[in-house]
């Protein structure tokens, strides 16, 4: 795995090592097989071959396996995103490919729907995830910076954070409501793209 894109994404310090990412791929598979809220440290501990103990030493707790879980799962995800867009495209085009293709990995993946079913605990400023997605934006916010409307404050974390605040909700109201892919492009378009471009 890339430490850093070819577009300037540093995930040097979040990136996880080959242990923990032994450990991640086997949480992934628990969590693909039952639901997240019961499942324990000592079912991850039996898929990944090692002892709970092993796995409290690695993360500390059964919520920051889970946080961590997710933030390599978007990791993951925007590297290959970004792997496969051009971003000579509008900053408009690439959210909206951004937005659409984390509701189509959702709808075909168990996983996904799982954590879009759940709480957004995790997505606080300063978490993993928030962290994942700073790093996977911070290029693209220097890349369109003049087109993207922020508020006071650092504005690469407002648009990290709001971007996954919007993947998450966007993803919850798709596995809640069951609404199709035009209908999400539809709402994504007419609500969404207006709030982070300049007039």
């Amino acid at each position: 795995m890339a430490m850093q894109r070819s577009d300037g994404a540093d995930y040097s310090e979040i990136v996880p090592n080959e242990r923990r990412r032994k450990l991640l791929y086997a949480a992934m598979q628990v969590i693909a097989k039952h639901d997240l809220q019961t499942i324990t440290m000592d079912q991850i501990a039996l898929e990944a071959g090692v002892t709970r103990v092993t796995l409290y030493r690695e993360f500390g707790s059964r919520g920051t396996l889970i946080e961590a879980v997710a933030a390599f799962r978007l990791m993951l995800f925007d590297e290959v995103f970004f792997a496969s867009t051009d971003l000579e495209a509008s900053f408009a085009s690439v959210v909206e490919r951004y937005l659409i293709e984390s509701i189509r990995v959702l709808r075909s993946n168990p996983i996904s729907r799982r954590w879009a079913g759940g709480g957004m605990k995790f997505l606080h400023p300063g978490s993993l995830i928030h962290r994942v997605a700073t790093a996977t934006w911070s290029p693209v916010h220097a890349r369109y910076s003049a087109n993207i409307r922020t508020c006071d404050g650092d504005p690469v974390e407002q648009l990290a954070h709001w971007l996954i605040v919007l993947q998450y909700s966007l993803g919850r109201m798709v596995v809640e409501t069951e609404c199709d892919d035009q209908s999400v492009m539809a709402m994504v378009r007419q609500f969404v793209l207006p709030a982070f471009a300049k007039v």
